[in-house]
């Protein structure tokens, strides 16, 4: 008998089944160009920081010169340039034109209100000195206050005749000396008071000054300045006030 090997038989099997999937196709990675726009763009945003950061932090330090007044003094004062000063400082806008920048643009101006020492002066604090007269009271020993630059006074005339006149009604002192007997006061350790008033009040004091046995006492003015529509510093007294001439007669020999 014969015997007909036997072959094992396995089961049919797609061509597809059980095949590896084939690889993705690589992509290669691009080398980096130094002329990328996003980098480029980059720098430039950074640099414009930096640069805008200092200019800001360059202004905020930065100063510039300003008109600064060294001690007080009264409206009328006329500024000399002892009375004024270059500070540096930090305004916004530089201040914007509303104070004085060079020393020039204020000496020989007269004030036109009261300002404080190391006060920067405002442009419309000046004004031009008008037609006045600059002249000398001289003022006895006690009969007024250590006087100085800038203050505010009053002066009264005293005679036989008159009790008391105001003979200058709120005045400026423009510069105080001591008496070295060159005045009309004749060396008595007094005080000579340089004051800028307007023609008819110096003509005033040219008339008290004429009269014998004339005295001069002065007093130093403080508070706010004279309301608005009063007289100005630089007035004459007011018309009620008596005719000096008429507080005695004149000397001769004046």
């Amino acid at each position: 008998m014969t015997v007909t090997p036997s072959h094992s038989v396995r089961p049919s099997q797609s061509p597809a089944q059980g095949a590896v999937p084939p690889s993705p196709q690589p992509r290669r990675i691009a080398t980096p160009r130094w002329l990328d726009l996003r980098l480029v763009l980059g720098v430039l945003l950074v640099l414009a920081s930096v640069l805008v950061g200092a200019k800001v932090v360059s202004g905020a330090s930065a100063t510039y010169p300003v008109v600064a007044v060294r001690h007080d003094l009264a409206a009328g004062t006329v500024l000399t340039g002892d009375d004024v000063a270059l500070r540096q400082v930090q305004l916004p806008d530089h201040g914007n034109g509303v104070y004085l920048t060079r020393t020039t643009q204020a000496v020989g101006k007269r004030l036109t209100r009261a300002v404080s020492r190391d006060e920067l002066l405002p442009a419309a604090a000046v004004g031009v000195a008008g037609a006045q007269v600059t002249l000398t009271v001289p003022l006895a020993s006690g009969a007024a206050p250590s006087l100085r630059a800038g203050q505010r006074i009053e002066i009264w005339l005293s005679t036989a005749a008159c009790a008391s006149v105001v003979l200058l009604a709120d005045v400026a002192v423009q510069s105080v000396r001591a008496d070295n007997g060159t005045s009309f006061s004749n060396g008595s350790g007094g005080q000579d008071v340089v004051v800028d008033v307007a023609p008819a009040a110096a003509s005033r004091v040219v008339q008290a000054l004429a009269i014998d046995a004339a005295q001069l006492r002065a007093g130093v003015l403080t508070g706010g300045a004279a309301p608005s529509g009063a007289p100005s510093p630089s007035a004459p007294a007011a018309p009620s006030a008596p005719d000096v001439s008429s507080c005695g007669s004149a000397s001769a020999t004046h």
